[in-house]
């Protein structure tokens, strides 16, 4: 059996953006197919491309499951989703995620999820809580295209030999040491070729929320 490969997608912001639905999201009303939004460039071909190498997708969202729901099915994009997690409980989603959840529903454990899963999201406040898991933390904007992230996925897997995890810590190992006075990265940062098109700085953050968890994290991306 074909050994599972989970993308956990955070939706606003990151899939794309839903700014003209926020009545839907504050519960008002539900989305409209005429409502306007804005996808990332080639999300829609990306999905399709990794859904044809195996990967799975999900959705972890800090809004509502509601309103994740609801503005999927409206942008027809739910299909691409195994599965869809959303806030349940106002206090949720202050600070960082749980993919616990996600891991659970492909049979994975704090053991085997580092190795199965990514996580891709546009906020630091994105990052989990519950797992070690890599996050690719990316604040460009909607107009970059989502194919960087399958690039950066592929790379990760074939370097690690069928991990994740173990495909951070070859370029994280391999990369060129940069000083670093933030503690919350443990201290030291490392500049990366991902590909031959795609730079990037790794580092452990050591996460606010959960004592003792470090949180392999892949920002500042950059493609020409």
């Amino acid at each position: 059996m074909e050994e599972a490969k989970i993308i956990c997608w955070d939706l606003d912001e990151t899939l794309g953006s839903f700014r003209d639905l926020v009545s839907a999201r504050s519960g008002n009303r539900s989305p409209h197919p005429q409502d306007v939004y804005v996808l990332r460039k080639d999300l829609i071909r990306t999905l399709n491309r990794l859904l044809d190498k195996g990967y799975r997708h999900v959705v972890v969202s800090s809004a509502k499951f509601d309103y994740s729901v609801k503005v999927l099915q409206t942008i027809c994009l739910d299909a691409y989703f195994d599965k869809i997690l959303g806030r349940s409980k106002p206090a949720e989603g202050i600070w960082g995620k749980r993919y616990k959840p996600a891991a659970e529903a492909f049979e994975l454990n704090d053991s085997t999820a580092p190795s199965h899963m990514l996580v891709i999201a546009d906020q630091a406040s994105d990052e989990p809580v519950d797992l070690s898991v890599v996050f690719i933390h990316d604040e460009r904007g909607l107009e970059t295209s989502a194919l960087d992230y399958e690039y950066v996925a592929e790379a990760l897997w074939e370097k690690g030999e069928g991990s994740f995890k173990r495909g951070f810590e070859f370029f994280f190992e391999t990369g060129k040491r940069m000083t670093c006075l933030d503690q919350e990265m443990n201290f030291m940062l490392v500049s990366a070729r991902i590909t031959e098109n795609i730079t990037a700085n790794l580092g452990y953050r050591n996460s606010p929320c959960t004592q003792g968890l470090k949180v392999p994290v892949i920002y500042n991306l950059h493609a020409p």
